[in-house]
Parts: structure tokens; sequence; C-alpha cells
């Protein structure tokens, strides 16, 4: 379902991925954990693109973004981008609502405009959407009447909305107070349980144990380290990932 080849990015002189590979299988859960500061987040945008990446190959659905050769900003390749974004679904952390809209308002707005749905076949998704997310008594109200969580949950109902093949979350958890964050997990292990594709930034190592299929560590903008959350969890090959996770285990612990 998703490969990735040599990913490399940087932003001037600092180079912040330093050739990523990767591999998942459809229906998998992948969580990634690092340091801040590690390229996580960066490797997810250069995912649908919200950031281009220098050199390497990635490849999502079948629909193949190739900057080995040459750079190019041919017609074909602005065509893929589009279809990219269209396959593949976001979670930001900070919700990115609009604040002018209702719910309702901000969930249909993509499906109507970029994937020309009917408007009320977009409303009628919407509200089977925000019964999944329990909020579709909030359906006329605007993000500001609605609490981190619920808004976050929105989020999730809104990237859904668009039918994606693949779910990236870049820690849609980690703007929220700590007894919102709950709600918002709970969320994403239905979403899991159905078997989308989903890529998940966070810093909530229980989530990451629980409910991944493969943890993956990053380090100085790579991969350290990946494998089934049982065996990093409890027996990782590297001495960056037992010290990440010493770090923040017992963090976890006090909280």
């Amino acid at each position: 379902m998703i490969i990735i080849e040599e990913l490399k990015k940087s932003f001037g002189p600092n180079e912040i991925l330093k050739g990523v590979n990767w591999k998942q299988v459809r229906g998998d859960l992948a969580v990634i954990i690092g340091p801040s500061g590690c390229g996580k987040s960066t490797f997810l945008r250069c995912l649908n693109q919200l950031e281009t990446f220098d050199s390497g190959k990635i490849s999502i659905d079948g629909i193949v973004i190739d900057h080995t050769g040459q750079k190019n900003s041919t017609t074909e390749e602005k065509k893929r981008v589009l279809e990219l974004r269209r396959t593949v679904g976001m979670v930001f952390q900070n919700f990115n609502l609009f604040p002018h809209m209702t719910v309702l308002g901000n969930i249909i707005e993509g499906p109507i405009q970029i994937k020309k749905t009917p408007k009320d076949e977009a409303e009628t998704i919407a509200i089977e959407l925000l019964k999944k997310v329990g909020l579709q008594e909030r359906a006329n109200f605007y993000p500001s009447q609605l609490s981190g969580g619920q808004q976050q949950r929105v989020a999730i109902a809104r990237a859904l909305a668009m039918k994606p093949k693949v779910m990236l979350f870049d820690e849609p958890t980690s703007a929220l107070d700590p007894q919102l964050v709950d709600e918002v997990l709970y969320v994403m292990k239905e979403v899991a349980e159905e078997g989308m594709t989903m890529l998940v930034v966070t810093h909530e190592m229980n989530f990451a144990r629980d409910v991944s299929d493969q943890v993956i560590f990053f380090h100085s903008g790579k991969i350290e380290e990946f494998g089934p959350p049982e065996k990093i969890f409890t027996e990782p090959d590297s001495p960056k990932t037992r010290e990440f996770l010493k770090k923040h285990l017992s963090s976890n612990s006090k909280n």
C-alpha cells in the first residue's frame, strides 16, 4: 500500500530526512515515535505532498511521485499529486477547521468542492460520520462552540468524508487537555479496526503499544528501528530506542 524509497528533504542547509525507506501493507496501523525535531512530521507532510521532497520516491496505492532522477514539475506530475491528495487523508495537531463554517459545513466542503459530490449526498455521508465520532448532535455548531477533543473528532470525520485509502495523523492529541485525549484515541482505534491503513505520529505510548501493528522509531532524520510493538517496547535492538523509551515510559507512568 505504501512504499517509500530513499526519501530526502532539506530546509536550507538543514537536512531533515536523510534517506527514509518504509513499506506498509494495506490495513496496517504504523505508529511513528521519536524525539522532537527528528523528522516525523516532515515525513508525513511529504507523503501527502504538503511538503515537496528533494529526492527519492513514494508510492501510495499505486500512485507514484518519483524524484530519483531529474526533478520536474510537469503537468503529469501535478495530476499525480492531486490524485495522491485525494487518496491520503490527514489530521493535524491543531484541527485546522474553518471557523466560519458549522461542523456540517466543514465536513461537506471537501467532497463538494474537490470530489464534486452532490450536496445532499455529502450531507448524508457527513451525518453518518458524525454518528461514528459521537457528534451528530453538534452538526450545526461552530468550531468555537466545541471542546478541543470534539474539534479533533470533527477533523477526523472531515478527513474520512473524502473516502481516503490512507490516513495520516500528525500528533493528533498533542494540543488537547489530558482529559480529552482518550475520546480522540477511541475514534482512531475504531477507524483502525475497520481496516484503514494508518500512519500515526504520536507521543501516546500506550496507544502505540496496544493498537499498532508496527512501531517506527525515528532518530535524526532516519528510521532507526521498527518492528511489532511487543518487540520494540520489550526488546529494542537500538540503544537510542531503549534510551527514548526509558525516558518516555517513565514519564508516562508518573503522569
